[in-house]
């Protein structure tokens, strides 16, 4: 775009360079030059840019500048935001370059913070808090605060996603090395910053945050005076159709620059995750509320690109983006216009057709499933009758009175609890099961509510090595209706491969058929504490009725190794034949360097006070029956772990997911020790130096990393009676035992471990270490 330099800046090598577009802000313009001209860093340049304003604007920058030696005016067509920036950007001659826009002010010491931050930190780009004001107050950002987004240090974007939102130019200092050849599209107003400030993160890679207001944006008041910001809300679709653009740019960006598979497929998720839920769900409202039938058709056609161009793996990331297309979109379908209702129909099959099961399972845990429903019903009868007819159930259901509802509909629901489940099972059931078997697989889990664990490794080998076969799969969910049952049961009655993770009640007592093979894909490594029919007897095991309904119908069960297929056959009742040491694909993990990169750079953005250090993990097994797992009675001393061991050491609290409360750490030592309870076991362990456990299965996976292993059986006897072990405990660990927290820290202070120890331990326990075990279960098992 051509330019005219109208006024040079005659200051030489300034360290700092502002860049500002101006276009018909006669009303702010004074102000926002005045906040510059005041700042506390000298040698500033400021580069006006006029983008062809008509209101006096560049009369008035130009009388301003002449009073000023470090102002350089200059003027172009009118071409946008875009524009603007790059030939501002081409002018500038700093070290170091800022964004303002022309109505916006900055703090006094704005750039003095910045610039010393940028010059100490050695880093491309530096940012810093914002605030949003107007005539009557100021306020923080909500998104930038609830995200993390002020959070004080060294980051990167893939460490710390949460700088996904902020991608606005301005509150940030580049230093120019690292802009100078990035440029800002030109094609869009909307948008048009995202894939610059992502180059710009990614190119720099370090980036540094300080914790002080380093910009003010202003509001505007007057509904026919809005800056581009606030355009979504007087032109939704143009707002939307930009900002689909600007995905089309930004994507390719962290190809380019994150060379990590797994770092790059997560950042994307959380990068269009942010764009879904900041920007393109309000532009999607106000289409939808505008009620035109031309820009609701042009809406939902590039929806259709957008799902088609992603991968499964992306797409079923998205749940904000899953939940737009179909229980938040039939929910408005009344404001979908005739003429775009058969393009949110072909949207609406892609989206179903690309859900994998934790997908599928996640919208019907949501607060709409018969809504979910009907939008299935709908793409796979490619009609929209089912949506009228759920929106008519709906209507009429409103009619019911509350005392109704609540008396007679509530007695009949109890009643119905019960005969729907013995119909499933005893009569739906059997039926179904004389039906032919197809190409089907199950997956059934009580555990997650999503594809997690040995589940998700396998669901991806099955699509890469037996595309043709069917996947559903049956999650954690709270209730089901009568149809899902009924479809759970058909499903498991005509499948010919049933995969499990652990004991499942929806199958407890039933009889599969012979074509049918269930596979239990136990969620635990190795052999320790007795299980199933090997632990009856003990004070924390079920009966052998209960046992032989929850197993009988197993065809195969996967271990790790040969030596414990003695004790998986006992455990089950099944044939030694039927126990196949394949390995455990949750553990495939720990072979992938790359997968190891990521979650350890990402810990490290998550957690920052554990850099440095040496990461002790406390990973302890529940203790006592169903009724008494979720207390736990924490013997570990926390506080006097953090005296002795707390300069060189961090530690990780890790808990059995049955473990609900009795878990805290003292507010003082917040910078020693974290409660992961919630995070990834695998991705705790991936960090961990030394692990202290008791008698949890955990052991075997960590095994695999060959680090030390501390083992703390503070309570070994009454333990042995509530569940007893395999092996003799004290021959069988591969580690210390200590009984003490003198003893846990003298271990750990003499580094009392041995890894030889550790490696028999893993050798003995896995037959095949190649992280391939998810490959041979299908390849081996799925014909």
């Amino acid at each position: 775009m051509l330019y005219e330099i109208v006024k040079p800046a005659a200051i030489t090598e300034p360290k700092v360079s502002v860049v500002i577009p101006v276009y018909n802000v006669i009303r702010y313009i004074d102000e926002t030059i005045e906040s510059l001209l005041n700042q506390t860093l000298k040698e500033v340049e400021i580069v006006l840019v006029d983008d062809g304003s008509s209101d006096g604007s560049l009369e008035r920058i130009i009388e301003i500048a002449n009073e000023h030696n470090n102002i350089c005016v200059v003027k172009e067509p009118n071409a946008g935001p875009g524009t603007a920036r790059n030939n501002g950007l081409a002018v500038a001659r700093g070290k170091y370059i800022s964004f303002v826009d022309s109505d916006d002010v900055l703090p006094e010491k704005a750039l003095e913070i910045m610039y010393h931050a940028a010059e100490t930190e050695q880093v491309g780009v530096v940012t810093g808090i914002s605030v949003s004001f107007n005539s009557n107050r100021s306020w923080f950002i909500g998104g930038h605060f609830t995200k993390g987004v002020f959070k004080k240090g060294r980051k990167t974007l893939v460490k710390n996603p949460e700088m996904l939102y902020t991608l606005g130019p301005c509150n940030k200092l580049y230093r120019a090395d690292v802009v100078k050849d990035i440029s800002f599209p030109t094609s869009i107003k909307v948008a048009e910053d995202h894939p610059f400030v992502l180059e710009a993160y990614l190119k720099s890679g370090d980036l540094y945050t300080v914790d002080e207001i380093i910009y003010n944006y202003r509001a505007r008041e007057d509904e026919a005076d809005v800056s581009l910001s606030q355009i979504v809300k007087s032109d939704p679709y143009v707002s939307f159709k930009d900002i689909i653009e600007s995905t089309k740019l930004s994507d390719p960006l962290f190809s380019k620059y994150v060379t990590n598979p797994i770092a790059l497929a997560k950042i994307r998720t959380d990068y269009y995750d942010r764009i879904v839920s900041t920007d393109i769900w309000p532009a999607y409202k106000g289409i939808m509320m505008e009620g035109n039938a031309g820009t609701q058709v042009k809406m939902f056609d590039s929806f259709y690109e957008l799902i088609d161009s992603m991968d499964l793996n992306l797409y079923n990331s998205l749940g904000v983006l899953q939940r737009l297309l179909t229980f938040e979109t039939i929910n408005r379908y009344t404001f979908i216009k005739e003429k775009a209702r058969p393009n949110y129909l072909r949207v609406l099959k892609l989206a179903y057709s690309k859900l994998d099961p934790g997908s599928m399972n996640k919208l019907l845990s949501s607060d709409y499933p018969q809504e979910v429903r009907a939008g299935q019903k709908a793409a796979n009868r490619n009609s929209v009758q089912p949506i009228y007819n759920r929106l008519a159930v709906r209507k009429a259901g409103t009619l019911i009175s509350s005392a109704f509802q609540k008396i007679v509909v509530g007695s009949w629901k109890k009643v119905q609890d019960v005969s729907r489940n013995f119909y499933a099972r005893r009569i739906a059931f059997p039926i179904y099961k004389l039906g032919q078997k197809q190409d089907k697989i199950v997956f059934l889990t009580n555990k997650h509510d999503v594809l997690a664990d040995s589940f998700k490794a396998v669901y991806d080998e099955v699509l890469r090595q037996k595309p043709d076969y069917e996947v559903v799969g049956y999650l954690k969910q709270p209730k089901r209706s009568l149809r899902e049952l009924l479809s759970l049961y058909k499903d498991v009655a005509t499948a010919k491969y049933v995969f499990l993770d652990d004991y499942y009640r929806q199958m407890y007592g039933l009889t599969t058929g012979s074509g049918t093979e269930v596979i239990q894909l136990w969620h635990a490594a190795g052999a320790f504490k007795k299980f199933g029919f090997s632990s009856i007897g003990y004070a924390d095991s079920n009966t052998e009725s209960f046992e032989r309904g929850a197993h009988k119908n197993y065809t195969k069960v996967v271990v790790s190794s040969s030596e414990i297929v003695p004790f998986y056959a006992d455990a089950f009742d099944v044939p030694e034949n039927g126990v196949v040491p394949l390995g455990v694909p949750r553990t495939d993990r720990f072979f992938n360097e790359d997968y190891k990169a990521f979650i350890k750079a990402s810990f490290l953005g998550k957690y920052p006070h554990l850099k440095g250090k040496k990461i002790i993990t406390y990973a302890p097994t529940f203790r006592g029956g169903p009724g008494e797992r979720q207390n736990f009675v924490m013997n570990l001393n926390i506080r006097r772990l953090a005296e002795e061991l707390g300069d060189e050491y961090a530690l990780i609290l890790k808990m059995h997911p049955s473990v609900t409360r009795g878990v805290g750490v003292p507010f003082d030592l917040q910078e020693f020790a974290f409660n992961m309870s919630r995070e990834d076991i695998n991705d705790v362990l991936i960090n961990t130096d030394i692990l202290i456990t008791d008698y949890s299965s955990v052991v075997f996976d960590f095994s695999i990393m060959e680090k030390p292993v501390l083992f703390y059986a503070y309570d070994l006897e009454n333990y042995l009676g509530e569940r007893n072990f395999y092996y003799d405990y004290e021959e069988f660990v591969p580690g210390p035992i200590v009984r003490t927290n003198d003893e846990i820290i003298s271990a750990i202070e003499t580094n009392d471990f041995d890894l030889d120890k550790v490696r028999a331990f893993k050798n003995r326990f896995f037959d095949d270490l190649d992280g391939k075990a998810a490959e041979r279960i299908v390849r081996e098992l799925i014909k």
